[in-house]
């Protein structure tokens, strides 16, 4: 006991004595802590108190909020069974909460379950078990540096045995070791300027911009990254927030969105008032600006071409002279504008077999197709497509009758036209 107690004291002088620091615990970081301490066991377990050494390792959700997996052994012996010697695990995960993770001193608070499992020789009345345990605690890390924070905590944890609650207590220090971390920030003596935003891309006002890029603001001085954040940065269409990740380098914060932007649509991106730089001096007012995206392709209005005999001739793809004339009128509007692209799509009434029909719809719109590049409408902007007798614009009662008003409806070449 005289060795764990000069352990646990010259933890505590360290914690008291060390030098001045300015760093932080910090989100998105790994982190390993080896400790040493002592296990004060339930007095109803006839076990004697013992050192601990163990490890821990886990990883920083965020500034706050964090989870790490443990390992402790802990050599005892049974009081009550001639002095038997026990190896003691006690092994679990648990959740963290940060205080004032900003600081260099950050307490904190833990809860979590685990396994207490004893091995020991056979002997009468002393048996080896494992059993879930429930433990919490308290404590305190304080930074040395930007990886390195001295640690110190006390962890109760609690099981069952024989219908009663058996409560151990562990005292331990260690190191923690920020794995990720970034560079520390340091105040600037005398610094009372509040920061600004002095750029941000895209500008404000901005249009065409590209739907699968980041969003960033840029400060005039650097920035305590702890306050720029999901919550401090926020990107909007309308009242709709879009969801994204936040990250800090130098003056320069960014936002990554989590998919791509829509096009042709409005975004509104904020800084709000608050945020400090390294020395505490507070954004006064929140900076907004806004941006459109590139414009989505407009789909025109299509131009139908009705399939009765006034187009084509009954039962062919060959046009007549009133199609042909309505196709000159259509080509002359796509020579006009050399940025259409348009798809060529083929019906027909319900008389006939549905594979007749399909082919023959297809045969109908390469006639077309073929019509246009004749009038001077280059090849490449012209696609076609075949829809058959699916797809009618009327429903047809009795399809044998081609004469039908239904029929003449579904008879048809549709110009789906898009301009890019």
């Amino acid at each position: 006991m005289r060795r764990i107690s000069t352990i646990l004291l010259l933890g505590v002088l360290t914690l008291v004595l060390a030098a001045p620091a300015f760093a932080e615990n910090q989100g998105g970081t790994f982190t390993l802590d080896p400790f040493t301490g002592v296990t004060i066991f339930d007095s109803k377990k006839n076990l004697d108190n013992g050192q601990i050494n163990g490890l821990r390792g886990g990883y920083n959700f965020t500034s706050h909020v964090g989870a790490e997996a443990f390992f402790g052994y802990t050599q005892t012996e049974a009081n009550r069974v001639s002095d038997l010697p026990i190896d003691f695990y006690h092994y679990g995960i648990d959740v963290l909460y940060n205080f004032h993770p900003d600081n260099a001193l950050v307490p904190f608070i833990a809860a979590g379950v685990g396994i207490n499992q004893s091995n020991g020789p056979s002997s009468p009345g002393l048996k080896n078990h494992a059993r879930g345990v429930f433990d919490f605690g308290a404590g305190i890390k304080y930074f040395i540096s930007d990886t390195v924070a001295l640690r110190g905590e006390v962890r109760p944890a609690m099981n069952t045995e024989g219908g009663k609650w058996r409560t151990d207590i562990e005292y331990t220090v260690g190191l923690t070791f920020l794995i990720g971390a970034e560079k520390r920030q340091v105040a600037v003596a005398g610094d009372t300027t509040r920061p600004e935003v002095v750029c941000t891309s895209p500008d404000r006002g901005a249009t065409g911009v590209e739907i699968d890029r980041n969003i960033t603001a840029t400060f005039s001085e650097e920035m305590k990254r702890s306050t720029i954040d999901s919550g401090t940065f926020t990107l909007k269409r309308g009242t709709t927030s879009i969801s994204g990740k936040v990250t800090f380098a130098g003056t320069t914060a960014t936002f990554d969105p989590s998919s791509d932007l829509e096009k042709g649509t409005m975004y509104t991106a904020m800084i709000a008032a608050g945020v400090k730089d390294v020395s505490g001096n507070e954004l006064e007012h929140s900076y907004e600006w806004s941006f459109t995206t590139v414009a989505a392709p407009k789909v025109m209005p299509a131009v139908l071409i009705s399939l009765e005999d006034s187009h084509f001739d009954f039962d062919s793809a060959a046009l007549n002279e009133n199609g042909k004339t309505i196709l000159d009128y259509n080509a002359r509007l796509l020579k006009a504008s050399p940025k259409m692209r348009i798809r060529v799509a083929g019906y027909t009434s319900a008389s006939g077999t549905n594979e007749y029909n399909q082919k023959l719809s297809e045969r109908r719109a390469r006639s077309v197709r073929n019509y246009l590049i004749e009038q001077g409408v280059a090849a490449d902007r012209l696609k076609t497509i075949g829809y058959g007798e699916t797809r009618p614009a009327e429903y047809e009662p009795v399809p044998s009758n081609i004469y039908s008003e239904a029929a003449k409806a579904n008879m048809r070449v549709l110009f789906e036209v898009i301009v890019k």
